[in-house]
């Protein structure tokens, strides 16, 4: 099999290689973030996409006033053009491996996504490993969903890309097993097995092409703390016993991804379950491509179709 990758994919992996960067599991936690910064700059774009309104603010779980102070998490709010009070949100997770991303690292997808979907875009500055190591970033994720369940009257979308994928299935399974409601979860090229990287996208995509094998163990290794059972469905939610009643699903794979295999497994178990899937697989681009829209037209046509199948979902119920 034959994966020819974009002309964009192609000159944008040719540029990285040109900086004879270090292998990331070779680096300190403090290391690969400066050189993520490094490499973000080759996908940067001096023009930056209008939105509404971007506001930065905290916000608090639900609970005691004690509680909510301690528990308060950073977020970045984007209000597209006509956006009113419930006509919805999505809680935003960033990818990074747990370690690496930020806010300002996934400004311009939050941004694309706010216009595309017409929802209100709130993305999480989670609590980051080896500093805050698992299970960290999914509290604080689950504190900003939370919050956005008793202030957002309209529907709940829960997403994020790579690990933030990985955050959003967990949050779902904890919405649906408190009782929250939540519409729906959109899925980019999400991570849902820790326990295993032995899957044929592995074995075609473990280096050369952007996240690599090495990688994941790296981020596994920062993100888990020694013990931590890797089959733990909040750690591998593709183990999940029950998927059944998990919110609908708008999933987005890259063809060229160690990634890709995993989520199409999860998605089919989502849909063995009664979980209904929309899903589409990007050929010839790289894990990492919907967060760089001035690099990939791609970025902008996955984005804007995930968000087309988000509103066709919701439009849908009752």
């Amino acid at each position: 099999m034959t994966h020819a990758l974009t002309p964009e994919t192609r000159s944008l992996l040719d540029k990285v290689s040109e900086l004879n960067l270090p292998p990331l599991h070779t680096l300190t936690p403090d290391e690969a973030r400066q050189m993520r910064g490094e490499v973000a700059r080759l996908a940067a774009s001096s023009e930056v996409e209008p939105v509404f309104s971007v506001q930065d603010r905290r916000c608090g779980g639900a609970g005691d006033a004690a509680q909510d102070v301690e528990r308060s998490v950073g977020i970045r709010v984007y209000e597209p053009e006509g956006w009113v009070e419930g006509a919805g949100s999505i809680a935003y997770f960033h990818g990074g491996g747990w370690v690496l991303g930020n806010l300002d690292t996934h400004d311009a997808l939050c941004r694309c996504l706010a216009n595309a979907s017409g929802f209100r875009v709130v993305s999480t500055d989670y609590r980051r490993a080896p500093e805050a190591p698992h299970p960290a970033a999914i509290d604080d994720a689950w504190v900003v969903t939370r919050w956005l369940a008793e202030e957002e009257s309209g529907p709940l979308v829960v997403g994020g890309d790579s690990c933030g994928g990985h955050i959003a299935t967990v949050v779902a399974a904890r919405g649906r097993d408190s009782g929250i409601s939540i519409a729906a979860q959109l899925l980019i090229y999400p991570v849902t097995d820790l326990s295993s990287f032995d899957r044929p996208s592995y074995e075609m995509f473990a280096e050369g092409y952007w996240l690599t094998r090495a990688s994941m163990g790296w981020f596994r290794d920062h993100y888990l703390p020694l013990g931590t059972d890797p089959t733990d469905p909040e750690v591998s939610p593709l183990g999940r016993d029950d998927l059944r009643g998990l919110a609908p699903v708008v999933m987005v794979a890259a063809q060229c991804d160690v990634l890709r295999d995993e989520g199409e497994a999860y998605g089919q178990r989502l849909r063995e379950a009664g979980c209904s899937v929309a899903y589409r697989c990007w050929e010839g681009v790289i894990h990492g491509f919907a967060a760089m829209p001035a690099v990939f037209g791609e970025a902008r046509a996955a984005l804007t179709w995930a968000a087309d199948e988000l509103q066709a979902l919701l439009e849908a119920v009752p």
